[in-house]
């Protein structure tokens, strides 16, 4: 479920955003990006496990991350519901996680 909801979130701002700049951008919540972030390279670093660890390496390396920004599952779900709501702050949510983890060489997208 957490999934599903954290890849809509994102599908959806990086696909419904508007032209806004960045100036209009709503300001985000640090501390919320760092943990997408974190939670973006603990999926892509569980698809490089072997198939029969891959579900349990995932969960394992979620819940380490949730664990290193002192956040419950369930409020991580409450937060991406709220901005699920908020398409502009979505947008800019979306915008400083792919941001942040381009500044670490991990990039959404490949060059």
């Amino acid at each position: 479920m957490r999934a599903a909801v954290l890849a809509s979130v994102l599908i959806l701002a990086g696909c419904g955003a508007d032209a806004a700049s960045e100036a209009d951008a709503p300001p985000v919540d640090a501390a919320l990006v760092a943990l997408l972030a974190d939670l973006h390279l603990a999926d892509a670093r569980a698809t490089l496990a072997p198939d029969s660890t891959q579900p349990h390496l995932r969960d394992s390396l979620r819940a380490v991350a949730l664990a290193a920004h002192d956040t419950e599952a369930e409020a991580l779900d409450d937060r991406l519901d709220a901005l699920s709501r908020d398409p502009a702050l979505a947008r800019a949510t979306y915008d400083a996680t792919e941001d942040r983890l381009e500044d670490e060489g991990q990039g959404f997208l490949i060059p």
